[in-house]
């Protein structure tokens, strides 16, 4: 009996954690076409074809859902680069090339770019800060002495903006090959790392090709991506 109960249990943690993705990308979906601003409960609710109960059971409000989203974002970019990136890395290159993987990623999947420049930063949330180990970095690297001493939401000013602002430029019309090392160079310098090195860090090889989870919000577009591909 208390198999069965035990069963049952995962059983409906399994089907809420699919129905809650499910909304999560509904709205990634219509974040890709839309402004989230613009958009109303009824809008996902017709795009997930779901209930308004269904819905409300998951999300007080469509600003918590997109909160949401963001977290979910952050917590499967970041496993993402964990994987991809050394451990050894310094605080200067760990911050350009999770600048340079990040939108390298978003040209990939312009669904992500596309929500990704719609977030308000910075955000009131803190768990929903999908930038917050970029911040964390920058920090760092200023407690370090890697970059200059300045005040904190300064450095991130200059990366995020710059981040933000590339995102824009490539999901408008891709420009020339190593735009993204272009905008991670000039980012390092205006924190303060001298040119040459600048230049080297921007450069350093990153993954030709990553794979994404097969789980999660990445699970989603890659299983879309194969679709539209059959």
């Amino acid at each position: 009996m208390a198999k069965a109960l035990d069963h049952r249990v995962r059983v409906a943690a399994l089907r809420r954690e699919e129905m809650q993705l499910h909304l999560l990308f509904s709205g990634l979906t219509l974040a890709s076409t839309n402004s989230i601003y613009k958009l109303e409960v009824e809008d996902v609710i017709k795009q997930a074809e779901v209930s308004r109960g269904s819905f409300y059971n998951y999300f007080p409000s469509l600003p918590a859902l997109y909160d949401g989203l963001a977290k979910q974002l952050m917590q499967e970019f970041d496993g993402l680069i964990n994987v991809l990136m050394p451990q050894n890395f310094d605080t200067a290159t760990r911050l350009a090339s999770t600048m340079r993987t990040l939108m390298r990623l978003v040209v990939d999947f312009p669904m992500l770019g596309r929500f990704l420049t719609q977030i308000q930063w910075p955000n009131q949330n803190p768990d929903a800060e999908i930038f917050q180990n970029m911040i964390r970095d920058i920090h760092l690297g200023i407690k370090e002495g890697s970059f200059t001493d300045m005040p904190a939401s300064i450095g991130a000013n200059i990366a995020i903006g710059s981040l933000i602002g590339g995102i824009h430029t490539m999901l408008l019309k891709r420009p020339a090959k190593g735009f993204e090392d272009q905008v991670t160079n000039q980012v390092l310098i205006g924190l303060g790392i001298d040119a040459k090195v600048a230049s080297k860090i921007s450069q350093m090889p990153l993954p030709a090709k990553y794979q994404l989870p097969e789980t999660g919000i990445f699970g989603k577009l890659v299983e879309m991506g194969a679709l539209a591909k059959k």
